[in-house]
């Protein structure tokens, strides 16, 4: 027997830009954000760079690749509430 295939639109802008709204999100998001930012300021700290530049340096990449990760994880797991 065949599996009828149905094809589903997603909603990029709600997908991309509602904000977490589930505590798993919010919790994931945060670690994220955490371990990403001790990543990039471990090798910063120890250059001559302003303590705030390299706060601001630590912290672009990290909300870009965290806000990644939970749009990655919306379309794979929450993709039923993003449809149109």
């Amino acid at each position: 027997m065949k599996k009828e295939v149905t094809r589903v639109e997603i909603d990029l802008k709600k997908i991309f830009l509602t904000p977490p709204n589930t505590r798993r999100e919010k919790i994931t998001l945060l670690a994220m954000m955490v371990v990403l930012f001790v990543a990039f300021f471990g090798p910063i700290c120890f250059t001559d760079i302003h303590p705030a530049k390299a706060v601001l340096l630590a912290c672009l990449p990290t909300l870009s690749i965290s806000w990644g990760w939970t749009v990655l994880l919306r379309s794979l797991f929450r993709k039923s509430e993003f449809c149109r």
